[in-house]
């Protein structure tokens, strides 16, 4: 299941201590192999913030993503990855209409991307295992995981089970 282009939000050293992140970390490898093999574009989405400031070691795409020298990498100052991104742009200027969204954190910037990339025109899809978040006091990362895709599901994005991808 290839969408028109992949959507890698986040993927940094500031959020490496996310949830099952190494697990993570291979599964979005597997499919931005997969893209490149398919010659479809790959965009990274880059968080800055007083927590991961910029140039600092935590804001850092983690160098272990299998990035190309023509994967686009845009900087992002809010968890929502279209506002003031240029984002949009650029995936219509790439002729993407369907994207697969990616990274971290789940009820943050994967959880707007959807929704906003849903509400410009753009059809999304996540695949289980290929975001995740931190535990919090009162839900564990698993539990918020599972709430956003049964809140996507059909309404938002198309979230599917591929069995290549380990959980």
């Amino acid at each position: 299941m290839l969408k028109d282009g992949l959507v890698v939000i986040d993927v940094q050293y500031g959020l490496s201590a996310a949830h099952h992140y190494k697990q993570l970390l291979a599964n979005i490898n597997q499919r931005i192999d997969a893209y490149h093999a398919a010659d479809h574009p790959i965009i990274f989405m880059q968080h800055t913030d007083e927590s991961m400031p910029y140039n600092g070691h935590d804001w850092q795409l983690d160098t272990r993503l299998h990035r190309a020298s023509s994967d686009r990498v845009i900087l992002k100052y809010h968890s929502d990855s279209f506002f003031q991104t240029g984002l949009a742009a650029t995936l219509h200027g790439l002729h993407v209409q369907t994207i697969e969204v990616a990274g971290l954190q789940t009820e943050y910037c994967i959880d707007t991307a959807i929704r906003v990339g849903h509400d410009l025109g753009f059809k999304a899809a996540t695949i289980h295992g290929l975001n995740s978040t931190f535990d919090t006091p009162d839900l564990s990362a698993q539990q918020i995981i599972a709430h956003h895709k049964g809140i996507w599901d059909g309404s938002f994005a198309e979230v599917v089970r591929d069995e290549s991808v380990k959980l």
